[in-house]
């Protein structure tokens, strides 16, 4: 039975007969892992608050070979966010992006870039939580990019065509980018505002990108969000369980 060390993010977790409990956590050096703490629904559990989802730990588990559960041993507190659970709204979108890390992050898998993803909004949040709203459309935009299901923005996806600054893109049912002249001037348009703010989420750090989005109108964000969520229902294929209600 190996010992395995790692800082980790607290992504949910699930009562397990009177005194345990289930933890999904995603690791910066193994992937999203499941694990059992055993006596964690006890008074004084020895991991204390440690648990609680989103908290950043130093995590410390053993893992048994053929077996889907690892067990927990230790979860040091390392930066807790128990301010943000105030607003309602931040608690529901952190939960989108706990179902989203799970649903694209494939289990045992490591991908520091999204660990590192996720800590910089949870930071970002602690700073600015009024701007739950523009740092989740963040979020979106980097699951899917790291996941590989972002469409490229840059080239016409039938052509090759590179999109200036002026070119509308038209996206197709399948969602792939495509110029004025190969789409005939058909499906969904993005005009050059909405591509500037999809492409500022990838070149710009959290808080810049909300700057960003503040410039443009509440209908001009509404429009780009609503491609970005089509894009993950179509790649999940259903709705996202946790339901949002932000502008």
């Amino acid at each position: 039975m190996g010992l395995n060390e790692t800082e980790a993010i607290i992504l949910r977790t699930y009562n397990l007969a009177e005194a345990d409990k289930i933890v999904v956590c995603l690791t910066r050096d193994f992937g999203v892992v499941r694990a059992v703490a055993r006596g964690a629904r006890r008074l004084k559990s020895r991991f204390g608050a440690g648990l609680e989802p989103f908290t950043i730990v130093a995590l410390a588990y053993y893992e048994k070979e053929g077996r889907e559960l690892v067990t927990l041993r230790q979860a040091e507190i390392l930066k807790s966010f128990f301010g943000l659970a105030k607003s309602t709204e931040v608690v529901s979108a952190l939960a989108y992006m706990s179902e989203l890390v799970i649903e694209f992050a494939p289990p045992n898998e490591p991908n520091e870039k999204v660990f590192r993803m996720i800590r910089a909004i949870l930071l970002s949040l602690a700073q600015a939580p009024s701007d739950v709203s523009a740092l989740v459309r963040y979020f979106e935009v980097w699951i899917l990019k790291l996941s590989g299901f972002f469409p490229d923005l840059y080239r016409c996806a039938d052509c090759g065509k590179r999109f200036d600054e002026r070119s509308a893109i038209f996206f197709s049912g399948e969602f792939r980018p495509r110029c004025a002249v190969c789409s005939q001037g058909s499906g969904i348009v993005i005009d050059d505002k909405g591509q500037n703010l999809l492409r500022s989420a990838q070149k710009l750090p959290p808080l810049e990108f909300v700057e960003v989005a503040r410039s443009l109108n509440e209908k001009q964000r509404s429009e780009v969000y609503d491609i970005v969520q089509f894009i993950i229902r179509r790649t999940i294929e259903r709705r996202p369980l946790t339901q949002l209600s932000l502008n």
